[in-house]
């Protein structure tokens, strides 16, 4: 089974994106469709799709297929926008049993290795059990739910004016939870949220990440390897839903940019680091196998991270 995964971002493209689109090119079972209005100067693996399209493109589309009356979209507003992406963009996705929507700041982990047995069994795949995982997510290719966000009350207004209401979060969560084949799972994708605690029930996070070969660990769960990482606190730009910690703002974009052939490197609060490759382990993975027992040697090794942090 296969999944679409759009994406529409306007503006110049970051250059943590180069650590997205290495740890892309091992997944098999999902391609990547962006939508955007800027070059990217990085060679791109085979299951990622770069499609020309303007905000204009986008506003065009949207009053044409939806019938509201858009006049102008900010770019943070397109998050209201995407349980429509199904349908406003479904001449992409014949091919796929799977269509979803996703953010560019994401390390993939073994995509493959996780959704083997979750794929074809769930209508609605979340890989966060409070609010939709809208950094990647994944829903049935059907007409039924291409048009879902039909079922959001006074979708009209909502997406008609310029105010963001967090559509995608919040208003349109309910309406997923109530479908009958619906799987919100946590993996600990997200580190350093006030509300959501790590792993263990603690707010101590994982301090530095390792992509090896596509699969991806930390230096706090020994043993486990994760679906993903969203290094949105990292990136900069706080908010109040943050824990808050060093993040990137001020490094030079060197420090977060990883060569098209790398096969291993580190990310953490200095940046994206380059990592001598090591031979693969068998690992459990976190959210699907056991969870991990945290004992007392664990809690020590929590502690010197939190200092750390």
């Amino acid at each position: 089974m296969k999944a679409a995964i759009i994406i529409v971002w306007f503006g110049p493209f970051p250059p943590w994106v180069s650590a997205f689109l290495v740890s892309c090119r091992q997944v098999k079972c999902v391609d990547w469709h962006i939508f955007h209005d800027h070059p990217l100067a990085f060679p791109l693996p085979e299951n990622v799709i770069l499609h020309p399209y303007t905000l204009e493109d986008f506003q065009s589309c949207a009053t044409a297929r939806m019938g509201l009356n858009v006049k102008k979209i900010e770019p943070y507003k397109l998050c209201d926008f995407r349980p429509a992406f199904g349908f406003l963009f479904e001449e992409y996705l014949t091919n796929y049993e799977y269509f979803g929507w996703g953010d560019l700041d994401i390390v993939l982990g073994r995509v493959d290795n996780f959704l083997g047995g979750i794929m074809g069994q769930w209508d609605i795949i979340s890989f966060s059990d409070d609010v939709p995982s809208n950094h990647f997510i994944l829903i049935r290719n059907t007409e039924y739910y291409r048009k879902l966000y039909l079922e959001i009350s006074d979708y009209v207004s909502l997406l008609e004016t310029s105010e963001h209401f967090a559509v995608d979060d919040f208003v349109f969560l309910p309406i997923l939870r109530a479908q009958p084949k619906a799987w919100f799972k946590e993996l600990h994708v997200t580190p350093f949220i006030r509300v959501k605690p790590w792993a263990d029930g603690t707010h101590n996070y994982p301090t530095r990440w390792l992509w090896n070969q596509g699969q991806l660990t930390n230096n706090l769960d020994v043993g486990y390897e994760f679906l993903y990482l969203h290094f949105m606190i990292w990136k900069g730009g706080y908010r109040d839903y943050y824990c808050r910690t060093r993040n990137w703002e001020g490094l030079d974009a060197s420090k977060f940019t990883v060569n098209p052939d790398s096969e291993s490197f580190a990310i953490s609060a200095d940046g994206l680091t380059p990592e001598r490759p090591s031979a693969m382990k068998k690992l459990r993975r976190m959210g699907l196998d056991a969870t991990p027992v945290y004992n007392y040697s664990r809690r020590l090794r929590i502690k010197t991270l939190s200092w750390l942090s």
